[in-house]
């Protein structure tokens, strides 16, 4: 039996607890944060979870999970849980100490895992960027959706091993590139028509922008392109919100150097398990 008592679908009647729940740390829950924002009851992809003392946690069981504010034992609840129910997952995503403490607990179900990253140092930016912004950076459009589609899954082949536009994921992959550029979402740099630097806005939320997808095409690499490149669409970025934010594996010692040259600041350590 599943312990509901513990682990159970998020009401509207929880929405103002989930939120404050959240809040505690905007920056690492910002993903959890962007899908509270969208909550259309029921949805049971977001969780409430408890222990023995009524403490309460938060959870995010969609394509990337994540967790806020749980502690050991609930996180024990959690992976009982979905243990007993259906998820389709692709990943674990978060604090690391949360990562490693559920993952230990589903990989009998879940796993194998395909990729681990245990050290991902999660960096905020608040103020203007150090660095002279290229003034060629601009948003892409949906009209260029086959011109950034490539870059796009070229930045996914080097970062997570697997190729997006395999048949099995190649649609859904190809929806959420174009969701991206609908969205206002993906900075470029274009030049002779191929892509020559690139940026997305990976999740939103009224406080925290979380930047992802940052790629720099390899015949351009060593040129110093992403700095000025990535420095521009920050100062863009923060039109939408005054905190921006990232996390990068902790063996890209070239990524976080440019960050910090940026002003970047460390604020926490992620891991993801990639399934």
């Amino acid at each position: 039996m599943v312990r509901s008592s513990y682990v159970r679908p998020l009401t509207p009647a929880d929405l103002p607890t989930a939120k404050q729940l959240a809040q505690q740390n905007p920056i690492a829950n910002c993903l959890l944060i962007s899908k509270l924002a969208e909550f259309e009851s029921p949805d049971p992809l977001l969780l409430l979870v408890s222990d023995r003392t009524g403490n309460l946690g938060l959870a995010y069981v969609g394509i990337n999970t994540t967790t806020a504010n749980c502690s050991y034992e609930m996180l024990t609840h959690l992976a009982d849980y979905l243990g007993q129910t259906q998820i389709l997952t692709s990943s674990i995503i978060g604090n690391r100490e949360d990562v490693f403490g559920l993952w230990e607990q589903v990989s009998s179900f879940l796993g194998p895992a395909r990729l681990i990253r245990a050290d991902q140092p999660l960096m905020s930016l608040t103020e203007k960027p150090l660095i002279e912004p290229n003034s060629n950076i601009r948003l892409a459009t949906p009209a260029e959706l086959e011109l950034v589609l490539p870059a796009a899954a070229m930045m996914f082949r080097e970062e997570v091993g697997i190729d997006p536009l395999r048949p099995a994921t190649s649609a859904v992959y190809r929806a959420r590139v174009l969701e991206l550029l609908q969205l206002g979402r993906t900075y470029v740099l274009i030049e002779d028509d191929q892509v020559v630097f690139k940026a997305d806005v990976g999740v939103l939320t009224d406080e925290v922008l979380q930047i992802q997808g940052v790629w720099v095409a390899p015949e351009h690499r060593g040129y110093r392109i992403s700095g000025p490149a990535l420095a521009a669409a920050i100062i863009q970025m923060q039109q939408k919100t005054p905190v921006i934010s990232l996390y990068v594996n902790d063996f890209n010692y070239r990524a976080i150097r440019l960050y910090r040259s940026l002003g970047f600041q460390q604020v926490g350590t992620f891991a993801s398990v990639m399934l």
